[in-house]
């Protein structure tokens, strides 16, 4: 067996070369094992780092000898060992480090390190900060960051300026399109508070918000087109029916004036002078029904469009003739919720109207045909409502379900109250 001193120059630089790249890969081998907390795996790596620490020592001390013709008794000794077992021991340190390596890496994946927990927390779909009191960042994602960027304009540093922006609005819309929303909270850590930014993705719930919103303005827009709407559609109806009613009085005008100019000029008889003169007379008392009873007319003409339109007939046995305002208010406000009641709830197709009006209140009933109630009739929404305005008005209510379903209102005119008074009396 050949000595290490008695082989060639490039043999011994190259076991030197090869020693000192095991030596290195043994050393991070033993870093990666210190971060795994492998105590026993950890001293093998310093074993086979030692070692080749030593083969490079002993290279060294070879290549002096060479040169300068010297070196320790020590060395000299080492020197003089086989060159094959400096080439053993470095395959076994190599093949030890290799082995190590491989370790280190299957260890990884089969374990929770800080390297996978960073991995993990960077494939959040969610922005994670933490950091501590004195704001400085520990941990956080590459979400975060650019949530920071995007909203800073500047790198993560600053754990709690990012928070103070965070305060500032409930959801922050990003350049790319994206809603994220901040939580944060404080968790003790190794004695000290940790505090915890999440950055949340909102996107979808705040499109369906931002949708609903939308909707419920183009709602409100259609509702108070609605409303304007019905508030109009009973003075246009009134207008077409007021117009109509001059354009009658204006072709009988001209009709009665035509028959008596004719009857002035030819020779006529008095059974012609009679039908012209009933003519006139009619025609002067349709013109003075028509000054007394407008509003009563206004009345029923805004009950029947209303009749038309929720699908029922009505029946008026008599209309009212006061000219009280706020007695036509209630008892519009009855009629109308007669109606939809019989509509809505006893499918009825007729509403039969009654008034009685007296010197100082006015009485109303109202009859349908609809189906008889199964149960009590409870008085909620617009019946509780309209009885609550004809007990401060001073009038009065009730509701009969036998032998057919009546509901029966008494309004006080003027400044008369009848908060004694019963519908029997």
């Amino acid at each position: 067996m050949n000595s290490l001193l008695s082989i060639s120059v490039p043999i011994q630089n190259l076991l030197c070369f090869w020693a000192q790249l095991t030596c290195l890969g043994s050393i991070a081998n033993e870093f990666l094992l210190w971060r795994q907390h492998r105590h026993r795996a950890f001293f093998l790596s310093s074993v086979c780092a030692t070692l080749c620490f030593f083969i490079i020592h002993v290279c060294m001390e070879g290549t002096q000898l060479r040169v300068h013709g010297t070196t320790n008794g020590f060395a000299q000794k080492l020197l003089q060992w086989p060159f094959e077992v400096y080439v053993f021991c470095l395959l076994a340190v190599s093949t030890l480090c290799v082995i190590s390596y491989r370790s280190v890496l299957l260890w990884g994946k089969t374990h929770v390190t800080s390297a996978s927990i960073k991995e993990s927390i960077d494939e959040l779909p969610a922005g994670v900060c933490y950091y501590l009191e004195d704001n400085r960042c520990i941990l956080s994602n590459h979400r975060m960051k650019n949530i920071c960027l995007a909203l800073l304009k500047e790198p993560l540093q600053n754990g709690a300026a990012l928070y103070e922006a965070s305060k500032s609005k409930p959801v922050f819309v990003l350049p790319d399109g994206t809603a994220v929303s901040f939580r944060h909270r404080m968790i003790p850590f190794d004695g000290v508070f940790l505090h915890e930014l999440i950055a949340d993705d909102v996107t979808l719930a705040y499109q369906k918000n931002e949708q609903l919103r939308v909707d419920n303005e183009r709602a409100r827009r259609l509702q108070e087109g609605i409303k304007a709407y019905g508030e109009t559609i009973a003075d246009t109806v009134r207008e077409e029916e007021i117009l109509q009613a001059k354009v009658n009085i204006h072709d009988g005008m001209n009709r009665m004036i035509l028959a008596t100019k004719k009857a002035m000029q030819e020779s006529a008889t008095d059974d012609e002078r009679k039908g012209i003169l009933q003519m006139w007379q009619g025609q002067a008392l349709m013109l003075c029904k028509e000054a007394d009873t407008q509003k009563s007319n206004h009345v029923v003409t805004d009950l029947n469009t209303l009749a038309q339109v929720i699908g029922i007939k009505l029946r008026w046995n008599s209309i009212p003739q006061t000219s009280d305002s706020a007695v036509l208010s209630l008892f519009l406000s009855a009629t109308r919720e007669a109606m939809i009641n019989a509509t809505k709830h006893a499918h009825a197709t007729f509403l039969r109207i009654d008034v009685e009006e007296s010197k100082n209140a006015l009485r109303a009933t109202f009859t349908n045909d609809g189906r008889k109630a199964v149960s009590p009739i409870q008085e909620t929404g617009g019946l509780l409502n309209l009885r609550e305005r004809l007990k401060k008005s001073g009038g009065h209510m009730q509701i009969q379900t036998e032998p057919e379903f009546k509901l029966m209102i008494q309004i006080p005119e003027g400044e008369n109250h009848y908060g004694n008074e019963c519908f029997n009396c």
